[in-house]
């Protein structure tokens, strides 16, 4: 198993440099650097970029054998630095099986081709946060504050925003957005006190260093979304979709390493995806593109 990344920061996120990549991944395998020049001997799973690159391999990385097993060809896993960055190499065909963040599966469905094989019981969660000694009690009191989120078009982003302008608060009106890069990096921004607030998801506060996570206390929940993580596939790998999603879904329900990986993620298990819940996507994907436009 190898680990791909790119090296920069990009939108003000703190992005892994090669040296720590080497020293923190070492358990992990070799570090390759991913370019679209080079010819990939290996297939790529991705995870869309939602926590610092690390954290992402170490809880993903239970999943790498299964693939293997199941395709009976080696698997590298890559995390771009970004949200648009992810959303580029996709388009750009560089990625073969994707754990997604849940609007994305849906633009590459529409317009990649690609094949939705599972998504997990939980649902994508979005909660409002603060630090524990803020005196935030309530969204009326977000009014001149600095709201922190992981990338202006992350899905968490997107259904939150949304529902704070629903409640009269419209972004650089009556608040300022600090695109923070990742989850992780949203939080050490409200602790820092760079930051009044941060929207996150659930899950997220399972998969952060507790130390971090018990920092900070939940104001208020937002509009939830169908899952917290949808996985898909390149539309060359049609023919083993039906094995892969019988493969993860197996994984997850009948084996301890199974249970273990879903428990430490907080996803609550996986299950089939049907088609119309991708269809009913496409309002949130229209808002996604209008986002898209803006930026």
């Amino acid at each position: 198993m190898g680990f791909a990344t790119h090296s920069h920061r990009a939108h003000g996120a703190v992005c892994i440099t090669r040296r720590r990549c080497l020293a923190s991944l070492a358990a992990f395998g070799a570090l390759t650097l991913a370019r679209p020049s080079v010819a990939r001997t290996r297939l790529v799973f991705a995870i869309v970029p939602y926590l610092p690159a690390r954290r992402l391999v170490a809880l993903y990385a239970p999943l790498v054998p299964v693939l293997e097993a199941t395709l009976k060809q080696p698997i590298e896993i890559a995390s771009a630095p970004d949200y648009p960055q992810h959303l580029a190499r996709l388009r750009a065909g560089e990625y073969d099986i994707v754990a997604d963040s849940l609007f994305l599966p849906r633009i590459a469905q529409r317009e990649l081709g690609h094949i939705p094989i599972a998504r997990t019981r939980a649902p994508l969660e979005p909660i409002l946060v603060v630090s524990r000694a803020s005196p935030v009690k309530s969204l009326v009191d977000l009014r001149g504050a600095v709201i922190a989120v992981t990338d202006r078009l992350a899905a968490l982003s997107v259904l939150g925003l949304r529902h704070l302008r629903d409640q009269g608060l419209v972004p650089e009106r009556d608040f300022r957005l600090l695109v923070s890069g990742s989850h992780a990096n949203s939080l050490h921004r409200l602790i820092a006190g760079e930051a009044t607030a941060a929207i996150v998801s659930r899950t997220t506060l399972k998969q952060v260093d507790a130390a971090l996570a018990t920092q900070v206390r939940e104001v208020a929940p937002l509009p939830t979304g169908l899952s917290a993580v949808v996985y898909h596939i390149a539309p060359h790998l049609a023919q083993q979709a039906p094995a892969l999603s019988k493969a993860l879904l197996d994984f997850v329900a009948n084996t301890p390493s199974g249970t273990q990986f879903i428990k430490e993620l907080g996803h609550e298990g996986l299950i089939a995806v049907q088609e119309a819940e991708m269809k009913a996507l496409d309002p949130f994907v229209a808002e996604y593109y209008r986002l898209s436009t803006r930026e």
